[in-house]
């Protein structure tokens, strides 16, 4: 009896959920492809990108007991984009899920959230609509955008925030109550740490709530719907006090508002040109992610109108309205912090697809009125008008699958390039050097299969590195030469070219060469990255002037390109102004010379638009003489040639110190020379100003006075 009690249950649950049983089918089947076809090309499971792969390393991290660190012993990492994804995977590498298992397991978890977005917008359709079929056909147009799909199962965050994001929205449409529920405020506070731009949706669902119980002074309920920004409001605080960033690392490796040369007539400009440009791709270009854009661009119109219709009959205007701009605001947020809506096969932008198919599901619902004229036929038409929209999703969904396909190979290459690279780097290193300090700039599965000492050249794991990153090969140069011999890395993993100067590169261990590919799409960097041994023979050899200054020392110095002195001088040189996409290797510059003191290397800036400011420590009562050195390469690359003469003139205040004339360069470094007599400079910090008729390279400044 119990047992067919329990399969009388089980029938009936099954009956109920048919629908959603169905969707998870199709899930796991797109899913299930898209790993067979991996397998096909690569003997090992893998992810296609590396960034997946430092989610699992903080997520063993996790499991270490070690907390938002990056290694054993490597204290606070703000490089997770998103809180809460290595803690969902971390008690599967406690269980024993190490090494490879962990991938396996993060592609089953993204397999699991994957169906659960779809099921999740099966749900919300059906919530706001009170009709199964429009939710299926928007289930159905989710798992049919090739890369949503892609960006799902690529290990990366992209599923866990859509599906907390749809489930608030889902909560919110279902809520009977003024006060937020246990479940709602946990919810809540998942979304906000499950990606960055996702704290923009709940900092508005809760304030507007919140706004709702003042007005009704209702206090208590006022600080219950707050609550759910206690949780991010400390996690940026946190970021804030010990990577000197409120959000993560990667917000300053790739955000606009960090990177040399910007300004707010430039973001204002590029925000501009790349919205429309978003908008544009996304609902007029075939090669829209979006299939049939056209369509769905109407399908999203309708579907809003409708879903304000059911706010005002059910007085769900808060969920209404957030969700018909949602896939907006996680898309403009995306364009306006970093601009890159279509990187990595839209993997910034992937969160908002499902939800514009959400609304485009609204959109194929049959209306709940018909007019009375027609009451009789009402059902035939019904019925009529979902067999059309059915028809137009199954065609929908057929022009999707080559695309699905070609995502599957493009994994596929992916997780290969991977493990050729990356992968094999880590478990490399891990076998023959586990002593090693290793700099990267890839930081996933270098560490991950490393689990030894690492720096992340890019910044995106080791903090306050970013900015350096950004500034381009001279400020690379200039950050390793000052570092500390005990700080030293004892070896990089890196593609060669990427450094922008090879001097500190001794003997090759290994190289790992790309196989020929089959997909001519790749997510990879490089050809051959390559293990390669530390050599720091050439530290410090452009520190003093190449000219002799009998009886004359130096006080003082600035090393352009070094962050670092930059900032102990307050200096401040017109670069010139940022263009969208502009390579670090503009902002910073190596240069490397051999004179009869030997091999001589500076980092140097290409000054663009007239002059520098800096500040010196001085004895004002003694001569001073203030040498910069200029010269170098006529071009570099993404750098301006210099072709004309230029003259510099050096100021304190309104003083004016002498001028000197800079020749064009010719492949040397040049010296050049101004005399400031006793008192020139006030105070013994005394702010110069220098002023240039063109432009010019500066690596270095030398503040001299006798011995």
């Amino acid at each position: 009896m119990a047992i067919a009690f329990r399969s009388r249950r089980l029938f009936g649950w099954a009956r109920e959920n048919v629908v959603a049983i169905a969707i998870v089918a199709v899930a796991v089947a797109v899913a299930w492809f898209f790993a067979y076809v991996t397998l096909v090309h690569t003997p090992s499971m893998g992810l296609p990108l590396d960034d997946s792969y430092i989610y699992l390393t903080y997520a063993k991290q996790f499991g270490r007991g070690q907390p938002f660190t990056y290694f054993p012993g490597g204290g606070y990492s703000a490089g997770s984009t998103s809180v809460l994804w290595p803690m969902v995977l971390a008690p599967f590498w406690t269980l024993g899920a190490r090494g490879h298992a962990l991938v396996w397991v993060s592609y089953g978890m993204c397999t699991a959230l994957y169906a659960g977005v779809a099921v999740l917008a099966y749900r919300l359709v059906f919530t706001i609509m009170g009709r199964v079929i429009p939710g299926l056909l928007a289930a159905l147009m989710v798992l049919s955008i090739a890369p949503f799909t892609w960006c799902a199962l690529s290990g990366m965050e992209v599923a866990f925030a859509s599906a907390l994001v749809i489930a608030t929205f889902l909560m919110l449409a279902t809520a009977k109550t003024v006060r937020p529920s246990k479940l709602m405020i946990a919810c809540l506070v998942a979304t906000s740490l499950s990606r960055p731009e996702a704290i923009l949706l709940v900092g508005a669902i809760t304030v507007a709530k919140a706004g709702g119980r003042v007005w009704a002074r209702d206090l208590r309920g006022t600080a219950w719907w707050l609550s759910p920004l206690i949780a991010p409001a400390l996690w940026l605080l946190a970021n804030r006090a010990i990577a000197g960033n409120f959000f993560p690392n990667t917000g300053v490796a790739k955000s606009h508002f960090y990177l040399p040369g910007f300004d707010w007539t430039y973001w204002w400009d590029t925000v501009d040109v790349l919205r429309e440009k978003l908008v544009k791709f996304l609902y007029r270009d075939p090669a829209s992610p979006l299939v049939w854009p056209r369509m769905i661009a109407w399908l999203q119109l309708i579907g809003s109108v409708r879903i304000l219709l059911w706010a005002h009959r059910d007085r769900k205007w808060l969920p209404a309205i957030l969700l018909v701009v949602a896939p907006f605001v996680l898309m403009f947020a995306v364009v306006a912090s970093s601009g890159l809506w279509n990187f990595q096969n839209y993997r910034y932008i992937a969160p908002a697809l499902p939800l514009i198919m959400i609304i485009a599901g609204c959109g194929l619902a049959p209306p709940r009125w018909l007019p009375a004229q027609i009451d009789l036929f009402e059902p035939i038409i019904r019925r009529l008008w979902l067999a059309v929209t059915a028809v137009i999703v199954v065609l929908f969904v057929r022009a999707g699958l080559p695309r699905l396909r070609a995502d599957a190979l493009l994994f596929a290459q992916g997780a290969m390039d991977t493990n050729t690279q990356v992968v094999t780097i880590g478990e490399y290193i891990h076998r023959k050097l586990p002593d090693a300090s290793v700099m990267f700039h890839d930081a996933g599965a270098i560490a991950y299969y490393g689990d030894g000492k690492v720096y992340d050249m890019l910044g995106l794991v080791t903090n306050h590195q970013a900015g350096i990153a950004n500034n381009g090969p001279g400020s690379r140069f200039e950050f390793l030469e000052s570092l500390p011999p005990e700080q030293r890395p004892t070896h990089f993993a890196y593609y060669p070219g990427w450094l922008g100067s090879a001097e500190w590169f001794g003997p090759v261990l290994l190289d790992t060469p790309l196989r020929p590919g089959f997909e001519p799409r790749r997510m990879v960097g490089d050809h051959d990255m390559q293990v390669i041994v530390a050599n720091w023979d050439h530290a410090h050899t452009g520190e003093r002037p190449l000219l002799e200054h009998p009886g004359w020392a130096v006080v003082d110095r600035i090393d352009v390109a070094d962050l670092a002195s930059e900032r102990a001088h307050g200096w401040v040189g017109r670069i010139g102004r940022r263009r969208f996409g502009d390579p670090t290797a503009r902002w910073s510059v190596v240069e490397r010379e051999t004179f009869g003191v030997g091999l001589v290397i500076d980092g140097g800036r290409t000054i663009r638009d007239g002059g520098e400011r800096f500040s010196v420590s001085i004895d004002p009562n003694k001569p001073t003489r203030v040498v910069i050195r200029t010269g170098g390469q006529r071009a570099y690359g993404f750098n301006e040639a210099i072709i004309e003469p230029v003259t510099l003139r050096l100021l304190a205040g309104d003083q004016d110190l002498g001028s000197v004339t800079i020749s064009p360069p010719d492949g040397t470094f040049s010296e050049l020379t101004f005399k400031l007599p006793p008192g020139a400079l006030a105070s013994s910090h005394g702010e110069l100003r220098a002023e240039a008729s063109g432009l010019y390279r500066v690596f270095h400044w030398f503040v001299l006075q006798p011995e």
